[in-house]
């Protein structure tokens, strides 16, 4: 039974750079998993207006607590009128990432004196936020798991068509899937990353 993020596989077996568990009852308090979300909101009433909101929440911390507003990590706002368009994400996942690169090397408060860590772990969105903070380009095409896509309908795409899941179901190879991303930021042009995007379904992000 799965009742929370303790009970997965990522939490139970998420390793450190030296090849020890991470997450233990010894390091509770002071190794932490963040759970990352991007969403829009309209602040006015009277005008349509959309910005954006990167924040974090602190899996360790139960359950009931978690999602508190005084427990939420703000890590970054999106300006409006408009949502930022799928690649111009990653000129705001730039500073967040360096930061989370200095909290996994650890950052000493001495009023608590503990070196606190931190570990991406998750990221839960809806499936137009995970595409521009995960850099996949279509609801309509698989993620970095696998080659699934979409069926289409007339008009209509839709991901049905699970029965024969021994046959079309490959692992995709992650490092081919990082390949891809990264030969999408040395493309010169934007029609030649347009054709990158077609034969490769994948563009980069920050998060890589």
């Amino acid at each position: 039974m799965l009742a929370d993020i303790y009970n997965g596989e990522t939490w139970k077996n998420f390793l450190d750079t030296s090849g020890i568990p991470y997450f233990t009852p010894e390091t509770a308090d002071f190794h932490l998993g963040i759970m990352i979300n991007l969403d829009w909101f309209q602040p006015f009433e009277s005008s349509v207006y959309s910005c954006g909101a990167i924040y974090g929440v602190i899996c360790n911390l139960p359950r009931e607590i978690r999602f508190k507003k005084e427990n939420m990590l703000t890590l970054g706002l999106l300006p409006g009128p408009n949502e930022v368009k799928l690649h111009k994400i990653n000129h705001y996942l730039s500073p967040i990432v360096d930061e989370l690169l200095e909290f996994w090397n650890g950052i000493e408060i001495p009023a608590a004196d503990k070196n606190i860590r931190l570990a991406l772990i998750c990221c839960s969105n809806d499936i137009p936020a995970a595409r521009k903070l995960c850099g996949h380009i279509s609801a309509s095409v698989s993620c970095h798991r696998c080659y699934k896509k979409a069926n289409s309908c007339g008009n209509k795409l839709n991901f049905g068509g699970f029965d024969d899941m021994k046959v079309w179901f490959v692992e995709r190879d992650l490092e081919e899937h990082r390949q891809s991303a990264m030969g999408w930021r040395l493309c010169k042009s934007e029609e030649e990353r347009k054709r990158h995007v077609s034969s490769t379904h994948v563009q980069w992000s920050e998060l890589l």
